[in-house]
Parts: C-alpha cells; sequence; structure tokens
C-alpha cells in the first residue's frame, strides 16, 4: 500500500510567483550587466577570474527566471520594472566608482539579499504544485551560496527582509546605465604594462601557413605562454564589454559572450597554471601591452565580432591545430592538450561572430562574409589592424 502523502502546501498563488520571480530577474539582470562592464577594470586576475565565473552562472540563472516566467504569465516573460526599493538599490550599484566599490555592493548587499529571498521562496513554496520553480530555485541558491563563499565580505545582509516581495511595476522598463569607455583594461600591479608589451616576442609567432613558429624550447614558451595568458584576459574583456555597452541586444548575444568572456578566462587560468607547474616562471614576470586589444575596442560591434571572433579566433583554431601536431612529435603532451582544448573552444567563438554579425546586418551572413572580407583588407600578415601583434 502506498504511503498517504503529506497535504499540499498553500504557498504562493501565480501572480506572487511571478512578482517574485520578476524581482529575482532585475536584480540578475543588473549583475550580469554591471560585472561586464567592472571585469576590465579589475586588477586582480583571480578576482577577474570569479567575476566571469560567476558572470557565467548568472546568465545561465537569469535564461532559466526568464523561461519560470514566461510558463507563469504566457505567453510573456516580460518582468515589468522594479519597485522603489529593489530600484534605488540597483541605482547604488550603477553609481559604484570603482571595481571595488561595485563587488562591495553587489557580493555585500544584492546577492545576500537574493539569497535570503530564494530561501524565503524554498520555504512557503509548495513542492508539488510547484516543483518546476522548487528545482531552479535550489539551483539558483547553490550558485549565489557559491559566489558568496568565494567574494563575499565578512558579515554581508540583505537590506530587505524579503527581495522577493517587493512590488513590482509591470507597465515599466528600467533602462540599462553603460559605464564610461575604457583607456585600457587593468591589471595585478605587478605586471609591468609598455608600449609594446614583451620585446621577446616574434611576429611568426601569430602568422598562419609555413613560416608560423611554433615555440618549442623553455624560455620561448615562457614569453609565448605568458603573452598567451594576457591575450586570453584581453579577449575576456572584449566580449565583457561587447555585451556591457550593447544593452539593446537580444538577450541570447548576452548568454553567449558570459560563455566566451568565462571561456577565455580558464583559458587564462590553463596558462597561468601551465606557467608556474611546468615552465618555471608566473604571470607578471614579463611585460605585456595593449595595442591590439585598443585597436579592436576602437571598432563598433560590428568591427569587433568581424575582426577578432571571425578573424583572430579563426586564425588562433589553424594555429592551435599546428602547435597541437609539433608539440605532440617532439613528446610534449601536456603542452600539446593545451591547445587541444584551446582549439574545441575557438569553434564556438567563431560562430558568435557569424550569428551575431550577421544579426547586425538584418541576417544576412553573406553580407557579413563580406564585411570580414573588407575589414581583413587592412590586416597586417599577424592579423592586426595596426602595428600590434597578439595572438588567442
Amino acid at each position: 500500500m502506498r504511503p498517504r502523502p503529506e497535504p499540499l502546501k498553500r504557498g504562493y498563488d501565480v501572480d506572487d510567483n511571478a512578482i517574485r520571480f520578476s524581482n529575482y530577474f532585475h536584480a540578475l539582470r543588473a549583475l550580469v550587466h554591471l560585472h561586464c562592464g567592472w571585469l576590465a577594470l579589475e586588477p586582480s586576475f583571480e578576482r577577474k577570474y570569479a567575476l566571469g565565473d560567476h558572470l557565467h552562472d548568472d546568465a545561465r540563472s537569469l535564461s532559466k527566471v526568464r523561461r519560470r516566467l514566461y510558463e507563469l504569465r504566457h505567453p510573456s516573460e516580460y518582468p515589468g520594472a522594479p519597485g522603489d526599493e529593489l530600484a534605488a538599490l540597483l541605482d547604488r550599484l550603477d553609481a559604484a566608482d570603482s571595481p571595488g566599490a561595485y563587488a562591495e555592493l553587489a557580493y555585500g548587499t544584492v546577492k545576500p539579499a537574493l539569497v535570503d529571498a530564494i530561501h524565503v521562496h524554498l520555504d512557503t513554496l509548495d513542492p508539488v504544485t510547484d516543483e518546476p520553480s522548487l528545482r531552479l530555485l535550489r539551483q539558483l541558491a547553490e550558485r549565489q551560496e557559491r559566489h558568496l563563499a568565494e567574494l563575499g565580505p565578512p558579515g554581508a545582509t540583505a537590506p530587505f527582509s524579503d527581495l522577493g516581495a517587493l512590488p513590482v511595476r509591470l507597465r515599466e522598463k528600467r533602462p540599462l546605465q553603460v559605464l564610461a569607455p575604457l583607456d585600457e583594461p587593468a591589471r595585478d600591479d605587478f605586471v609591468e604594462v609598455t608600449p609594446d608589451g614583451d620585446p621577446y616576442l616574434v611576429d611568426d609567432l601569430y602568422v598562419n601557413g609555413g613560416e608560423n613558429h611554433v615555440p618549442t624550447e623553455a624560455e620561448e614558451q615562457r614569453h609565448f605562454f605568458h603573452a598567451l595568458m594576457d591575450a586570453e584576459l584581453c579577449a575576456a574583456e572584449l566580449m565583457a564589454r561587447n555585451s556591457h555597452e550593447h544593452p539593446e541586444m537580444p538577450w541570447d548575444f548576452h548568454v553567449d559572450m558570459a560563455r566566451q568572456t568565462w571561456d577565455e578566462l580558464r583559458h587564462a587560468r590553463v596558462h597561468d597554471v601551465l606557467m608556474r607547474t611546468e615552465l618555471d616562471c608566473a604571470w607578471g614576470d614579463y611585460p605585456v601591452g595593449f595595442s591590439y586589444f585598443r585597436s579592436i575596442y576602437a571598432l563598433d560591434l560590428l568591427g569587433r565580432l568581424a575582426l577578432f571572433n571571425s578573424t583572430s579566433e579563426q586564425g588562433a583554431m589553424w594555429r592551435h591545430s599546428h602547435r597541437r601536431k609539433v608539440l605532440v612529435g617532439l613528446g610534449q603532451e601536456n603542452v600539446a592538450k593545451v591547445f587541444d582544448y584551446l582549439l574545441a573552444d575557438e569553434v564556438p567563438h567563431v560562430h558568435n561572430g557569424v550569428r551575431w554579425g550577421a544579426y547586425l546586418l538584418g541576417g544576412d551572413e553573406r553580407a557579413y562574409r563580406e564585411k570580414v572580407r573588407e575589414l581583413r583588407a587592412g590586416l597586417d600578415r599577424t592579423g592586426a589592424p595596426a602595428a600590434a601583434s597578439v595572438d588567442d
């Protein structure tokens, strides 16, 4: 005989449930948007990496929140605008004047408020009639609690007793504020930044074809992977700024940029570990430069996608494959494996360029490829629009 089930809880009605998810939407959307804005200006590599990891989590979580809103308000996922209390908190986030001030608010106030509200939600909902919310909220709580464990200040407290219960203005929309354009990204204070970067590196490292030089000796590999780590950081910062500076783009664009930002930061982490464990060097041992970053960042979104995703990343695919084959032949399997995984990640990065470049041209992929060819005509043999030479 089957055991008698627990009686159904009253829980939330559908409208109250939708209000709660709308408030989670506004908090997460602000965090994704502003993480993308501040990431390049955070100097610490460790904190920059964590921001990119959390950004990717929050973008995925927001996609699920949007879906739940669609289910609760079929056929709409429209979250309205936050009420006065939440809007005031998000205005404080917008007004932060440094990466540290932003992180203090994001991790000391907004994320704790999210966690508290989610636990209220979990304690109150009926786990049978509202099982979709139950599963989503458990995952969302776990992610937010991990973020707080990694970057949250001691004694962080929520400013509201229950963020989820705050009122929502259904017929309004809150615009996202965009930070001032970058001059250059920030690096740890022990990293030397010079106009020309590391003079040890040669242009032949960054060309496609028979003249491409594969670093095989220890000293050369130290300089190469150090520069490659910085190039991955620059790539992450470009993708994050693509998202932040273009809030009008479809949500799927922001999800793609968040994933690529995380990918590029993971690549940088791989190089950091490889240098410290196998190459007897470390981040900061050699100078870096930002001339290539500046040349790409100066372009509009279409130009960035064409020359970074559809040119630099596409060229990197060939070079990573070539390097892997050479290094396997020399018995350097661990270093070769790095290029194997970099190559796998570059494929969707190139696709991001085609997908969103074509979108910007009315969905015309042929017009986008023509734009790529036009812009490539002005590049030097390393693929750089100016004198800079960098690889990702």
